[in-house]
C-alpha cells in the first residue's frame, strides 16, 4: 500500500503518532499534505485486486476540512495535543458525525440519526485528531472472522486472501496497512484482540467498566 512519490514517503511506511507529530512540529509535512497522501493510499487500496475494503464510509472533503484546520493550528503554533493532525479511524458500531452507524449491516444505519459523536470520538476530535471515517467490521459484530457480505470483506494487508479476524476487522487492517497509527475498535469477546493478532498489531481491550460504553449493537454484562 506504499505511495511512491507522495508526501507520505517522507515518513516511515507505518508512521506512528510520534512520526506524525515530529513531521508537523519540524515543518517537514503539514496535516493537509499528510492527509492527501493518506487519502491517495486509501484509494489505491480500493483499486487492488481484491479491494481491501478497509472502510464502510469515508468523506474525503470532511477529512480535508479537518486537515486544513489542523494545518492552520500548527502554522499558528497552537496544536491542541500530540494527536493534532494524526489520522484515526473509528469502528462502525460507534457514532461519529457525519456518518450513519450501520454496525456493518445493510439496514441499521437507517433506523436512527446520528446527532453527536460518541464520548471518546468527541475527545479525539477535541484533541485535534483527524477522523477518517467508519472502519469496516463483521456484520453486527457477531463473528470472529471479520467477513462482511454487505460492505465487502476487509482484507488482511499481509495476505489479502486471509481473514483479518473480527469483529473490529477494518480497525486492525488499517493499522497493519500503515494508513492509521491508531484506530478505535470495540471488544466484548475478542473483537479487538482477535483481529489484532491476525493482522500482527497491538490491540488493547480496556478493563471492563473503565470506559463509557457508547457503541451500538449486542451487549452483555460480562464476557
Amino acid at each position: 500500500l506504499e505511495s511512491p512519490g507522495s508526501a507520505m514517503v517522507r515518513l516511515k511506511y507505518r508512521p506512528s503518532i510520534r512520526d506524525f507529530h515530529q513531521a508537523y512540529k519540524t515543518g517537514r509535512l503539514t496535516p493537509s499534505e499528510a492527509m492527501e497522501a493518506t487519502l491517495a493510499r486509501i484509494r489505491e487500496s480500493e483499486e487492488m485486486t481484491p479491494p481491501m475494503a478497509f472502510f464502510i464510509a469515508l468523506d474525503e472533503e470532511d477529512v480535508r476540512r479537518q486537515a486544513a484546520a489542523s494545518t492552520e493550528r500548527w502554522r499558528d503554533n497552537r496544536p491542541r495535543s500530540v494527536l493534532d493532525g494524526v489520522p484515526v479511524a473509528v469502528k462502525d458500531d460507534t457514532d461519529q458525525i457525519p456518518y450513519p452507524t450501520t454496525l456493518g449491516t445493510s439496514f441499521l444505519g437507517d433506523m436512527y440519526v446520528v446527532k453527536r459523536d460518541a464520548q471518546h470520538v468527541a475527545a479525539l476530535r477535541a484533541a485535534g485528531a483527524i477522523l477518517l471515517g467508519k472502519a469496516n467490521m463483521h456484520e453486527a459484530g457477531i463473528g470472529v472472522t471479520g467477513w462482511n457480505t454487505h460492505h465487502r470483506p476487509p482484507r488482511n494487508p499481509y495476505c489479502p486472501s486471509h481473514h483479518t479476524g473480527g469483529s473490529s476487522s477494518g480497525c486492525a487492517a488499517l493499522v497493519a496497512s500503515g494508513i492509521c497509527p491508531v484506530t478505535i475498535g470495540c471488544d466484548g469477546g475478542g473483537s479487538i484482540r482477535i483481529p489484532s493478532s491476525f493482522c500482527g498489531v497491538y490491540g488493547l481491550m480496556p478493563t471492563f467498566g473503565r470506559n463509557v460504553e457508547e457503541h451500538k449493537g449486542p451487549k452483555a454484562t460480562s464476557t
